[in-house]
């Protein structure tokens, strides 16, 4: 079973790498907020990562594509996720979010992820890059509701 380390454990030496899921929503904002608050300390380098979604060239149904074969193998070049030239539009979300950590004293990195499913995007780049920490949003329009 998985135990969850005290907050006095997180905020010693050796938590790892941290990386923030961010899009241009209020939920990406909070997730940083909360990844700074609690994971990461003052020097220490966080990782911004962006999903960009590719348009899938074939339905859905194809599943045994060959672009899928890959993935379904589980072999998985994490450099072909990773979108060497991101537009402007894409730059320019990550400014806010530079703005916030520089003025916490924390170095970022900015990752742009070009992929047909986010999820299995974040994934693949954690398991392969040895993130420790993937700290994502939530809506809060559609959080849990208490059941009357």
């Amino acid at each position: 079973m998985w135990l969850a380390r005290s907050h006095a454990d997180r905020r010693g030496g050796g938590n790892g790498l941290v990386a923030v899921a961010i899009d241009r929503d209020k939920g990406s904002q909070n997730a940083l907020k909360w990844s700074i608050d609690h994971l990461v300390l003052k020097g220490q380098t966080l990782i911004l990562l962006h999903v960009k979604l590719k348009p899938a060239l074939l339905s859905s149904s194809a599943s045994l594509s060959s672009q899928r074969l890959p993935r379904l193998t589980g072999i998985v070049d994490v450099n072909s996720l990773i979108c060497k030239d991101p537009d402007q539009r894409t730059r320019e979300m990550f400014l806010p979010f530079r703005c916030f950590c520089t003025r916490k004293d924390i170095n970022c990195k900015d990752i742009v992820l070009e992929d047909t499913d986010v999820a299995k995007a974040l994934i693949e780049y954690v398991n392969h890059t040895g993130i420790e920490n993937l700290v994502v949003g939530a809506s809060t329009k559609t959080g849990f509701l208490r059941g009357q």
